[in-house]
């Protein structure tokens, strides 16, 4: 991204790990059956966990937007304080 870390607040930085942690988790989780980490032995736990990575997967996509979107709004503000 080319957000500077300096540029963000501890908050807006602190949403931008737990968003990104979950992205990992969530490609971890999705690849873990064909890595041989977890061995689903039925539909309900193939479904279980093609949930629980979506889930994750979706929170990353919208905290990251959410982070873009804020960090956006306050440059704009930035710079008409400043005119």
């Amino acid at each position: 991204m080319c957000i500077a870390d300096r540029q963000l607040d501890p908050k807006t930085r602190r949403r931008m790990i737990i968003g990104n942690l979950s992205l990992i988790l969530g490609i971890l989780l999705w690849n873990s059956v064909r890595w041989n980490w977890i061995h689903p032995s039925s539909q309900i736990e193939r479904n279980y966990l093609d949930g629980v990575c979506g889930l994750l997967l979706g929170i990353s996509i919208g905290i990251n937007l959410f982070v873009l979107r804020h960090c956006s709004r306050c440059g704009q503000k930035e710079n008409e304080q400043s005119i």
